[in-house]
This record gives structure tokens, sequence and C-alpha cells, in this order.
């Protein structure tokens, strides 16, 4: 009778670690499907509702597959769940964050606090498997307990690191774009048609958001509006710097060709503080590399046979 309770309880165990692994598979296939399927989704826009039903060439509807009808609407729910129970503070941030990095239309605020929600419990799930199938010490399990909220905290790194990417990429882009703008200004070219060349011309994030508030401009925004939308966008401090440039000769009636052109020498010159800079830091963060990898190893090619010499010497003198 006992053996048979035993047989039953590991059955019963076996099975609960193959749910476990189950669910651990599919939330981490399901986190990181979030985030492909939310650059295909059409939003909550009015056209975007209005195209839900589209109608092909022969005049039939195309309905949407099972998945937008029926799995999208339940994983929106769930993330506006989350959404939901998270407090504006975090909202806000988070929104502000993927507008930075240039995500915002594309992710979206539910999907990323949900996939965040995810990673810990994905974690929470593995830590548990860990615990049933290795005998690990303590001092492992507490550091394996510790990545649980620290998985949290994971997307939120990889979002950092994509805004300080993007951010980088339009200052290393920005001097060569006022320079066409300063160049298509003082040939007598309006100031908006030469906004609108240089952003069809420069690629990047600098040309999308350039568009972005090109686009705020034609429905009606004022340009110092759009400007500002522009450096709340992107927190740029060299863009920052020529917005507020343009807004106050746009305000004191001053030709835009002289501040253009100042502004970019400018921008040319911080570039060039910067990069002095990092070479002056680069011996600093070699430092580090050299004492932990080629210190060691030039230690032993140097001391190593003396080492051995000793060694030898003293086990001699020992017998």
């Amino acid at each position: 009778m006992i053996s048979k309770l035993i047989s039953i309880y590991s059955m019963y165990e076996i099975y609960i670690i193959m749910g476990l692994s189950f669910l651990a598979v599919f939330l981490l296939i399901l986190s990181i499907g979030l985030m492909v399927i939310a650059r295909k989704s059409t939003g909550d826009t009015v056209i975007g509702k209005l195209t839900y039903y589209s109608i092909e060439e022969g005049g039939e509807i195309k309905v949407p597959s099972f998945f937008e009808r029926v799995i999208k609407p339940v994983l929106d729910r769930f993330a506006g769940g989350i959404r939901k129970i998270s407090t504006r503070g975090v909202v806000e941030s988070t929104k502000h964050k993927l507008e930075l990095a240039g995500i915002l239309e594309t992710l979206g605020v539910n999907v990323y606090l949900m996939v965040k929600f995810l990673f810990a419990i994905i974690f929470l799930i593995i830590f548990i498997l860990l615990l049933v199938f290795f005998d690990f010490p303590p001092l492992i399990n507490l550091a394996f307990l510790a990545l649980i909220p620290v998985s949290y905290f994971l997307p939120d790194i990889f979002l950092n690191n994509k805004i300080n990417g993007r951010q980088e990429e339009i200052r290393r882009m920005l001097p060569n774009a006022l320079d066409m703008l300063t160049i298509t200004v003082e040939a007598g070219m309006g100031f908006d048609i030469a906004l609108s060349r240089v952003a069809e011309s420069v690629k990047g994030p600098l040309g999308e958001e350039l568009n972005k508030m090109l686009k705020e401009i034609s429905i009606g925004l004022s340009r110092k509006e759009a400007f500002s939308n522009l450096v709340k966008r992107t927190n740029v401090q060299d863009l920052d710097i020529f917005v507020a440039s343009i807004i106050q000769a746009d305000i004191l009636g001053i030709p835009v060709g002289k501040i253009l052109r100042v502004q970019a020498s400018e921008i040319r010159n911080r570039r060039s503080v910067r990069a002095e800079e990092e070479g002056i830091k680069a011996p600093v963060k070699l430092i580090f590399p050299l004492v932990l990898c080629m210190l060691p190893a030039l230690l032993v090619v140097v001391l190593g046979p003396g080492l051995i010499t000793v060694y030898d010497s003293l086990i001699k003198f020992i017998k």
C-alpha cells in the first residue's frame, strides 16, 4: 500500500514537472511572439477598425484569422489588466521610454508591461524546475532566487540600450542633416520644404522623426509645437539646442539661414569635443580588461618558469 502511494506521488510529481516545463516554454514563446505580433497589429485607431474587414479585388470580404478574432482580444484584455494594476507613474515612464526608443507605435505600453510580467513568471518556473531536478548548494539557490525579481527588469535593460543607440545615431546624423538644411535654405528654398527634402534624404531615426514632425505641421500644429514634440520624442541635447535656436529665430524674426550655419558649426565642434573626451577616457577603460585578462597571463608566462624551478629545488632540498 505504501509503495503504491509512493508510485502515485512520483507520478503526480512527474506530471507537475512536465506541466511547469510546458508552461515555461509557452510563456517564453508568448512573450517573444507578442512583440512580433504587435508590429502587425492594426491598433485601436479609427482607420484600423475600418480596415479590420478588408475587401479584396473580387468584391469578397476578407475575414481576419482565428488568432486576430479570438486569441488576440484575450491577450489584449490580459495586457490591459496588467496595465491597470500598474501605477500611473510606471505607465507614463514606460510610454516615454518606448517613445524614445521609437517602438511605441509598434509595440505599445500594454504589450511591454505584459512581457515584463511574463519574464518574472518564466524565471520563477525555471527556478522551481532547477530545485526539483538539481541539488544545488543553498548559496546558488539564493542566487537563482534573486534572479526572479531581477528578470522583471531585463526588458528595461534592452529598452535602455535601444534608447542609447537611437540617440547616438540621431546625434551622429544631425550635423550632416543641418549642413544639407543650411545649403537648401541659403539656396532660396522655404524652410518647411527644405525640411521635407532633408527628411527624405536622411535615413534612420532622425529621418523618421523629421517626417513625424512634418506630418504634425501638415495636420495643423504650429511649428513651435511640432518642434517641441520632436525634442520630447528624441531627448538629444544637440537637437534640443538646435530647436531652441530655431524657435527663438522664428519669434524674433532672425534669418533662419544664419542660425542654421552657426548651429551646424557648433554641433560639429561639440562632436569633436566628445570624440576627444572619449579618446581621453579610453586608457582608463582599458585598465580593467588589462588587469583581469592580460596581467594574469603575463604573470604566468614571466613568473611560471621561475616558480617551477623554485618548486623543484625545494622538493630536492626536502628529500
